[in-house]
């Protein structure tokens, strides 16, 4: 019988993982998706309801900043989490002693030990998650695994690139849609996941910033949205209130009385300014860091400002009904048309408050990116039964090779892109997988690889 590609990753795949299943990795990325039941229950039996689950950490100290919850005396709190698998890591890791930790209100960790220690400090509130998820451990470990960094350059081909040539162009196709599948699935699974801790419009409110922030900008757009959900934005009837709200909750509005700006960008800040001044203080416990965002790495097309202004042109009520009607119908059409409209008198022309005009008018969500979403919102989020999903997905536009894509097909294929017989976009999709699965930045990954033993195995 033919070996599955889902199967095969299950069984070797996660099996070669060094770290423990359950790190605290996979942890820290159900915290920050709030894949948690609200509100949570503390060691001691408080009620605390999370309104912000702090804003990720990747150096030395906590593992989140700046968390925001309303505690069971309706009082709310802002401070530091730490997240651990097991409650005597506070003490084995002696973060009590360490002054980076002393403004953590939560310890967060998977489970009590027997023998557990007391509460790091009274003001540290002890949570155990294990019986406290919105979808089970055993669904959301695949989701979250590590995946291997991004190789911009120098990438080689493979151990394995001349048996996938070697295959007929339907099995080359079926194989790689085969793995497109596997990773369609977990998507949904996540989408899943977020609907059922959320609800259905937070959880594709939450899939669109995340597809529209890129590799780059993915976290603190994810981070965005959780920090302004929609039902939100959708109760503000005038676009300029949304907008403020969402550049100032960004920590992107900068104060025009202050800041360098350009003349022709004067008018819109000033605008703006003047509806987030008189409540900032609402949203001062949620607001991002300016230092998350990554500006000067991305393309000017591609700057957070102007993917800022197409989520707050998607977020008007009309609009996002008719986004979410086509997303639950699985309409592609209906849904490219959508993104087609959304536009910026000001951001349509200009990648940054100095006034940067680019070299032509821009759609804030090109062509590329739209067809990207159809893979990332449309089709995790769809109430299509799987193989009417899998016909109409026949007829989608492929889109570009640009960026990691480039990278999967040299490395597996031995060319910049697939070939024109294999470039559906399950295809696409699938190759992506593979090499997230398979492929390592280290140099002698090929040599331990797995995969030219499943392709033998097929």
């Amino acid at each position: 019988m033919t070996t599955s590609y889902r199967r095969w990753v299950h069984q070797n795949i996660l099996r070669e993982d060094p770290a423990p299943i359950l790190s605290e990795s996979i942890l820290q990325r159900i915290w920050f998706e709030s894949l948690v039941r609200n509100p949570l229950q503390t060691l001691s039996g408080e009620s605390l309801t999370l309104r912000q689950p702090g804003f990720w950490n990747h150096r030395a100290g906590p593992d989140f900043l700046r968390c925001s919850f309303l505690a069971g005396d309706g009082s709310i709190f802002t401070g530091d989490v730490e997240i651990h698998r097991h409650s005597s890591d506070w003490d084995a890791h002696q973060h009590s002693t360490n002054p980076a930790y002393r403004n953590v209100v939560l310890h967060v960790f998977w489970q009590v030990d027997p023998s557990t220690s007391p509460a790091p400090s009274p003001q540290i509130r002890p949570i155990a998650i294990e019986h406290q998820l919105a979808a089970p451990l055993t669904e959301l470990i695949p989701l979250f695994r590590a995946t291997p960094a991004e190789i911009s350059g120098g990438e080689k081909p493979g151990r394995c690139h001349l048996t996938l040539l070697a295959l007929s162009t339907d099995q080359l196709r079926d194989f790689l849609e085969e793995a497109g599948w596997h990773r369609l699935r977990q998507r949904r699974a996540l989408a899943s996941a977020r609907s059922s801790a959320h609800g259905f419009d937070q959880a594709v409110w939450v899939a669109l910033a995340e597809g529209l922030g890129f590799s780059e900008n993915r976290e603190p757009f994810t981070s965005l949205a959780h920090a302004v959900p929609i039902f939100q934005l959708l109760q503000l009837p005038h676009r300029m209130d949304r907008e403020a709200i969402l550049y100032g909750v960004a920590g992107l509005l900068p104060d025009p009385t202050r800041a360098s700006v350009s003349p022709r960008a004067l008018p819109l800040l000033k605008e703006l300014w003047d509806r987030w001044w008189p409540q900032r203080e609402t949203w001062n416990d949620r607001t991002l860091p300016p230092a998350c965002w990554k500006m000067g790495s991305t393309r000017p097309n591609n700057s957070p400002l102007r993917r800022l202004a197409a989520l707050s042109f998607i977020s008007d009520p009309i609009l996002w009904t008719s986004l979410t009607q086509s997303i639950q119908k699985g309409e592609s059409n209906a849904f490219l048309e959508i993104l087609k409209t959304v536009k910026h008198r000001f951001w349509d022309q200009h990648a940054g408050w100095d006034g940067r005009i680019l070299s032509s008018p821009s759609r804030l969500v090109g062509l590329d990116r739209s067809t990207a979403l159809l893979f990332q919102v449309l089709a995790p989020l769809t109430l299509l039964p799987e193989d009417e999903l899998n016909r109409r997905m026949q007829d989608w536009p492929v889109g570009g090779d640009a960026g990691l894509l480039r990278s999967a097909s040299i490395r597996l294929l031995s060319v910049p892109f697939p070939p024109p017989d294999v470039r559906s976009h399950l295809a696409r999709e699938g190759l992506l997988q593979i090499y997230r699965d398979f492929c390592r930045t280290e140099t002698d990954a090929c040599q331990s690889c797995s995969m030219p033993n499943f392709l033998a195995q097929r």
